[in-house]
């Protein structure tokens, strides 16, 4: 029996592929397998969708020669093909098709093509909020992946997905389990970004409102910092109003002895650090040596402001790096709804997020053990879907 071939024709909708079919063969060819594709345009944006379809050209049919009256006699009526070869010739053809598809060359965009009106709004809304370019191209492209065509036209479906796709990319810090008696904390970051009133926040929760119904605890301040000027006046006065003891370690021999005198007594010690610019490499590795003394167990935070650019929280996180922090405490979370640039450098860094801060006063209501909805309840333009995003990310799926 003749072999069938293959070809293969390209056209923005399957019907249009339909016709270009009808048009080449005729009636006798079939499309035997078809997929949409998306190529051209730039970084993933203006490209439009094309349909790939596999047709299946039949051999032409000769016209029977006249039969003879003796031939009627002699020969019996012919059955046709086995099934199981038709069957098993269409195996080899989808074979062959299959092999086609995978090496055909991307398909070409007309200038001036657009993007679905949802993935065009969705990247702005992206963009307003500094996300990083790489985390929004990440983003689009997985909406590209995940949704057909008619499912974009649902924007708020798709923005529920993105949302949660966002806070799958964010880790949070659990606290580390069993702490060994007396915990210390260390906050380390630039300058300007709130250590100081963050240190005294964390004091108070600890002191007057510890979680899970545990005791209150005994606690002890320490600043390090002897450059800023009044730093030191200042952390002893919001320790006045704590009632907590507060003290300065001028160097690395007097750190270690006030850490020494208050490893008996205490639950916790909260040490405050000089903000230091992450470009300053000379002073960070001399900080670094100071807080050495606190030893391995020590907790380090990072902190940085919600308001930073993204560029500047990416570098502040590798400057800090060598400090061994296990987390991070973003500050003044009441100063901006544009938290992409934290999200993004969260998720790309996998560092886990332990506490936000809102505004300057010392009382606890103002710091919170870091939650993903704190991230995406503050984001401008997404409607969030707060109930179904809680249970999303307590029990599994959206």
């Amino acid at each position: 029996m003749p072999e069938s071939y293959i070809d293969t024709v390209q056209a923005p909708t399957f019907a249009e592929c339909q016709r270009l079919v009808r048009e080449r063969y005729g009636d006798r060819a079939y499309i035997f397998k078809h997929k949409t594709v998306r190529s051209g345009g730039f970084l993933g944006m203006f490209s439009k969708e094309n349909v790939i379809a596999s047709v299946v050209i039949p051999p032409l049919k000769m016209p029977d020669p006249p039969k003879r009256p003796q031939d009627s006699q002699k020969k019996p009526i012919d059955p046709g093909p086995d099934i199981g070869e038709i069957l098993d010739q269409i195996k080899v053809l989808g074979d062959k098709i299959d092999t086609r598809l995978a090496y055909l060359p991307p398909a070409q965009v007309s200038p001036g093509t657009k993007e679905h009106e949802t993935l065009v709004r969705l990247g702005s809304d992206l963009e307003r909020n500094d996300f990083s370019p790489s985390f929004r191209h990440e983003i689009l492209d997985r909406v590209r992946r995940e949704f057909v065509l008619e499912a974009l036209n649902d924007y708020d479906e798709v923005q529920q997905k993105v949302l949660a796709w966002m806070g799958e990319r964010i880790k949070i810090h659990n606290g580390g389990g069993p702490h060994k008696r007396p915990r210390v904390i260390v906050l380390v970051g630039p300058t300007g970004v709130g250590k100081t009133t963050t240190l005294c926040k964390l004091a108070a929760s600890l002191k007057y409102y510890p979680d899970n119904g545990s005791e209150r605890q005994d606690i002890s301040l320490i600043t390090v910092d002897v450059f800023r000027i009044a730093a030191a006046s200042q952390l002893k006065e919001l320790a006045a109003c704590l009632q907590v003891d507060c003290t300065v370690a001028y160097d690395q021999d007097e750190l270690k002895k006030e850490l020494a005198l208050r490893s008996d007594s205490l639950d916790a010690v909260l040490i405050d650090t000089i903000g230091r610019s992450p470009r300053d490499s000379l002073e960070l590795a001399k900080m670094k040596k100071m807080l050495e003394v606190c030893g391995p167990d020590a907790e380090v935070y990072l902190t940085f402001m919600a308001s930073a650019k993204y560029s500047d929280i990416i570098e502040t996180m590798r400057q800090f790096e060598p400090f061994g922090y296990r987390a991070v405490i973003v500050t003044k979370l009441d100063e901006t709804r544009q938290l992409g640039n934290v999200i993004s450098a969260l998720a790309e860094s996998s560092k886990p997020l332990a506490f936000v801060t809102n505004g300057q006063p010392t009382t606890p209501k103002y710091i919170q053990k870091a939650g993903i909805l704190n991230l995406l309840t503050n984001l401008e333009g997404f409607t969030l879907d707060r109930e179904r995003l809680e249970a999303h990310f307590t029990y599994g799926g959206l």
